[in-house]
């Protein structure tokens, strides 16, 4: 009997153990997942071919979560790549961060990626974290880069939310410096970044309020410009001898910003607004001047059929014209100025953009094609890229494409073109 009675007892144990180790499971879980990809971009240039970028890529993304409250997320990246006969290798830490949620409030500390509105194309409140515009991506998610935030929201009731941001350090959008040709007499210097201090930091908030009928947003930064200005510094060594440093400097801004969205029938209905305030306005030539945009875009599926149409209006306030200086020692500042025009997007006064994609997704989605199209309506800028995807098997997947920048001389895209115009080819494994 004794004995009957302790193996109940071991038994009972046992299946506590199992019960108790089933219960941590639940609440603790550990997800492993990423791709590898390998990747070639093509140009043509003498009615040849030659590769001009050629990439492979490993991403590892771990998921933790601990409890109810606990949840962790990293994205890391290795990269082997080969770009205009240099050959780079790269280990990025995309995203690191760690949440805390206890209810209705939440908060998010770490490195991380979080982009604003709800534009596709021209996103004129995403001014949190940086891109990376050096490169062709064939991916466009794969421009974003991380920075460190702490990131906090309260959820009240169902449809509305609060969400604060301190941006402790700045980090800037890269570009593609490349694509200027400047005499020999000019030299290139490292970007002038602020202090690392307290009030150097920035901060934005946003109230969002979301209903079955529409959602609106309304939201507020005070930071550095994630893309900073060209700016120069002359030094003269005799009178016939003048050189200048020519770097990137950061500048602070104000953007007061909304966006909403609605479903109208079958349609997507979605706006998307911000007024743009430098800090020190029209004291120096990398600093734009201040300015107000608004977005308008519609999309609507048909089955295996889907389209989607912005229109992009921006108006720059205390807008004046560039005179080519006589004096040759304003020339470069004169340069800079048409650059940070271009890269601003406020050569003109009033500016009128649209952009058009089509995509058809066949074979039980397996088989995608997609056409996007831009065009500036002042400058008279297009874009027409063309996106094949094809799932050869399960995770396996087969990308082609084309793109093709054009503009006039002394245009954004005529710079970028030697940059992103040409085709490409890639093979991606998910796991």
């Amino acid at each position: 009997m004794k004995r009957v009675l302790l193996l109940c007892l071991v038994n009972l144990l046992f299946a506590q153990g199992l019960f108790e180790s089933a219960q941590q499971t639940s609440t603790d879980a550990y997800e492993l997942s990423g791709d590898i990809r390998s990747s070639i971009y093509f140009d043509g240039e003498s009615d040849s071919l030659y590769s001009k970028f050629i990439n492979s890529q490993a991403s590892l993304k771990i998921k933790a979560k601990k409890g109810n409250i606990g949840f962790a997320y990293a994205d890391l990246r290795f990269t082997s790549f080969n770009y205009f006969d240099e050959h780079f290798m790269n280990i990025d830490l995309r995203e690191a961060y760690v949440d805390i949620s206890l209810g209705a409030f939440n908060t998010r500390l770490g490195k991380q990626i979080l982009p604003w509105g709800r534009a596709d194309v021209y996103k004129s409140t995403d001014n949190i974290t940086p891109q990376d515009m050096r490169y062709m991506f064939i991916d466009p998610d794969d421009m974003r880069m991380g920075n460190f935030l702490l990131n906090s929201s309260l959820q009240i009731g169902s449809s509305f939310n609060i969400q604060g941001i301190w941006i402790p350090i700045y980090s800037p959008n890269l570009l593609p410096i490349s694509v200027f040709d400047m005499p020999e007499n000019v030299q290139y210097r490292d970007i002038i970044m602020p202090d690392r201090a307290f009030e150097n930091g920035g901060g934005a908030a946003k109230i969002d309020l979301r209903t079955s009928e529409y959602d609106v947003t309304f939201s507020y930064l005070n930071a550095y410009s994630l893309q900073p200005g060209f700016a120069s510094e002359m030094h003269i060594l005799s009178p016939t001898q003048i050189t200048f440093d020519f770097f990137q400097q950061a500048w602070r801004q104000q953007v007061f910003g909304f966006d909403a969205a609605v479903a109208y029938n079958a349609w997507s209905i979605r706006c998307e607004g911000s007024y743009m305030l430098p800090e020190d306005e029209n004291t120096a030539s990398y600093i734009p001047n201040p300015e107000v945009q608004w977005t308008l875009g519609v999309d609507r599926s048909w089955k295996a059929l889907s389209v989607l149409f912005e229109y992009n209006w921006k108006f720059v306030l205390d807008y004046n014209g560039l005179a080519e200086p006589l004096d040759p020692r304003l020339m470069m500042d004169y340069q800079l100025a048409l650059y940070n025009r271009l890269f601003f997007r406020q050569t003109k006064e009033f500016t009128h953009n649209i952009f058009a994609r089509i995509a058809v997704n066949l074979f039980h989605e397996t088989f995608e094609v997609e056409i996007p199209f831009s065009y500036n309506l002042n400058t008279e800028e297009y874009l027409i890229a063309a996106h094949m995807h094809l799932d050869l098997a399960d995770a396996l997947r087969l990308s082609l494409g084309v793109n093709i920048y054009h503009g006039d001389d002394n245009t954004l895209f005529d710079f970028l073109k030697p940059l992103y115009n040409g085709c490409y080819c890639e093979l991606k494994v998910s796991f």
